[in-house]
């Protein structure tokens, strides 16, 4: 409370507009999460998505440029929680653990990963960054390397497929059942 105090009125008013910039912009990307369950994406409009946060569409253009913007942005978040996550476990030497840390995160949030998942420009852009695979796995030999590449497709395909059936299986099962399928192509292949 005396650092709060001892700011100025200008300092005072800065961090008010921080914090009501942060909650428009959550705001808006809720209702964008909201409006998802309601129609499809491409029927979804900047009007409907400020009615539906509570903003003029002024403040929605001076905090997103579109709502493929409002969706990157949401998509940005999930790929920052799951990498705080797999930072947290990267050296555990375990895929399973990091395959476990996705499959709970979708389970857990699946409002919010239909937006992403319903646009396969979203499912690219969050399931195609990072090689998370070389954090667990290291081949000796390019081929071993293309190993790797080919189990993340499939690996991410099997996500986005079981989020689209409905995640019947549990994130325990789907996590060790990745995680044989992973060890079968990257240590199977070497073998050969």
């Amino acid at each position: 409370m005396d650092t709060v105090r001892n700011l100025s009125h200008e300092e005072l008013l800065k961090l008010s507009n921080e914090q009501s910039k942060k909650i428009t912009r959550e705001s808006i990307i809720t209702a964008l999460i909201l409006l998802f369950a309601e129609k499809p994406f491409e029927k979804i409009t900047i009007t409907d998505i400020a009615k539906k946060a509570g903003v003029s569409r002024t403040a929605f253009y001076s905090n997103f440029e579109s709502k493929e913007d409002v969706a990157k942005e949401l998509g940005k978040n999930i790929t920052v929680e799951l990498n705080e996550f797999f930072a947290g476990n990267r050296y555990s030497g375990d895929g399973r653990v990091l395959l476990l840390g996705v499959f709970t995160a979708i389970k857990e949030n699946p409002d919010r990963m239909k937006v992403l998942f319903n646009s396969k420009q979203m499912v690219h852009e969050i399931l195609g960054g990072e090689t998370y695979l070389d954090t667990v796995m290291k081949a000796e030999d390019s081929f071993g390397y293309y190993n790797i590449f080919a189990t993340e497709a499939a690996l991410k395909k099997i996500i986005v497929e079981w989020f689209r059936g409905g995640m019947k299986e549990s994130p325990e099962d789907m996590a060790q059942y990745c995680s044989d399928l992973s060890r079968k192509i990257i240590v199977g292949v070497e073998k050969e």
